[in-house]
């Protein structure tokens, strides 16, 4: 690793103006999750072995897109950034983002690595690389392995359904399973589903995964949306009955922090989540139900794709020496080095590594549901999008709105962004 940061440090030297990365400092700005506590464990590494000394300012989810928009039109602050999926569009479109091709080719860092599906949402768009990407957060199933071998569960289930119980694989099981286990058990109050239904991206993301689950999308070919209409449509009124029937009445105050303390305390079958979720719910230190978590494929076949990339702000004045970051920290050593602290991979060769599958078996199937994963389409409104969705699905499910007026609002306005939107015309 040291001799490959050497190398770069040197075509550094050669090709971005004849002056070795000269920044002793950077500062970048990532959000507060697991994959950012694992850079951070790794730090010492770079700073050692460069000299650049790195300051990481972790916020919450909600409050970045806001930090952000200051610091990328006017001087920035950071010269590493991380940027959502939904976010590409809107930051490409305005020309926020340093385009990295000619690092990539002056350090030969390799991009064939990364998953094609993740690559495609938060690395490259229209043919050129914007961003590396940081960590997947495709959404799959998660469930309880302890519940499933119940026995006298089981046999319940038999009895009254004339079949196995296991782990859905169609959305027709997956909400029979949720009804069905919406019950007393030992103890405690037990729901089938623990669903994030706070307004904002979580209750956007429950009703993609069972959007794409349904065969629904966002926008048909000629970016009309559809929305209110097919599995999309279905999904809305799914959802609603999801969580009539299956969920803690709480669910409509829950994001990703309350939906993993609600699994964590044994409180849910089932939980339609980030992959990162799953190593901490298997943590003995957070987790009353580890060592009885497992996850799987979102029943359907396809659940939501998601990833953050790393990308350097066309306004930072540490350029090289961000990308002496950016080439360090998704190297193959570092990367894996995260992927066994717990870390979500995005590339192909950590996912087959031979260490990460024997200390995380999942990965098998996280690789697939990554590969399986579905991403709303990159457009510069893509953040308003998730935005009027969200409002929507929540005035549907709190507000008792119905889901056709509620979806046919979106869909108007979903139209109403399109028409303004370059990336797509």
């Amino acid at each position: 690793m040291r001799r490959s940061l050497m190398v770069l440090l040197v075509l550094c030297l050669i090709t971005f103006g004849g002056n070795l990365v000269q920044a002793q400092e950077i500062n970048i700005l990532m959000e507060t999750v697991p994959d950012t506590d694992y850079v951070i464990a790794c730090l010492d590494q770079f700073e050692k072995e460069s000299g650049i000394k790195v300051n990481i300012e972790a916020i919450t989810y909600a409050s970045m897109h806001e930090k952000l928009l200051p610091q990328l039109l006017g001087k920035s602050t950071y010269d590493v950034i991380v940027v959502d999926k939904q976010w590409v569009g809107e930051f490409v479109s305005a020309g926020w983002l340093e385009p990295l091709d000619p690092y990539i080719e002056a350090s030969g860092f390799d991009t064939s690595v990364y998953v094609p599906s993740l690559f495609n949402q938060v690395g490259q768009v229209n043919g050129v690389t914007y961003m590396l990407p940081f960590y997947n957060y495709s959404m799959g199933l998660v469930y309880r392995t302890d519940i499933f071998a119940d026995e006298d569960l089981k046999a319940a289930y038999k009895a009254e359904f004339g079949t196995e119980l296991k782990v859905p694989t169609e959305v027709d099981e997956f909400v029979q399973v949720a009804k069905f286990m919406t019950r007393e058990y030992k103890g405690q109050q037990l729901y089938g589903l623990i669903p994030q239904l706070a307004r904002g991206v979580g209750i956007h993301a429950e009703w993609a995964n069972l959007m794409y689950a349904l065969g629904g999308d966002y926008f048909d070919e000629n970016w009309n949306a559809t929305v209110n209409s097919g599995g999309a449509l279905a999904a809305a009124e799914l959802l609603l009955e999801l969580y009539k029937t299956c969920a803690p009445v709480a669910a409509t105050s829950y994001d990703f922090d309350e939906v993993f303390t609600a699994m964590s305390q044994g409180q849910g079958a089932m939980m339609v989540t980030y992959g990162w979720m799953l190593a901490s719910l298997n943590n003995p230190a957070n987790s009353r139900v580890a060592g009885n978590v497992d996850m799987t494929i979102m029943p359907g076949g396809h659940g939501v794709g998601g990833g953050w990339g790393w990308a350097i702000p066309a306004n930072s004045s540490n350029k090289d020496a961000a990308w002496a970051f950016l080439n360090w920290v998704e190297s193959f050593d570092v990367a894996k080095q995260r992927a066994l602290l717990g870390g979500s991979p995005t590339r192909t060769d950590i996912f087959e590594d031979a260490d990460v599958r024997a200390k995380y078996p999942a990965t098998v199937t996280m690789q697939q549901i990554v590969e399986n994963g579905r991403p709303m389409p990159v457009m510069t409104y893509a953040n308003a999008v998730v935005e009027v969705l969200a409002r929507e699905l929540s005035q549907i499910i709190v507000e008792n709105k119905t889901v056709k007026a509620g979806m046919d609002t979106a869909a108007a306005e979903m139209n109403e962004l399109v028409k303004n939107d370059p990336l797509v015309k």
